[in-house]
């Protein structure tokens, strides 16, 4: 439940990060906002887990 819960607010910040980039003069850290935060989702739920 907690995963769903990080996906959605990642969905949420990429959103904005891509919509930032389509208005900004260098669209640049539009994108790096919208795909570093999803490398960061995915980094945090692939790594394994220590039971």
């Amino acid at each position: 439940m907690k995963t769903v819960f990080w996906f959605f607010i990642t969905c949420i910040i990429a959103t904005i990060g891509f919509f930032a980039a389509l208005s900004m003069k260098t669209p640049w850290i539009g994108f790096v906002v919208a795909f570093g935060v999803w490398l960061i989702f995915l980094w945090n739920t692939t790594k394994p887990r220590k039971h």
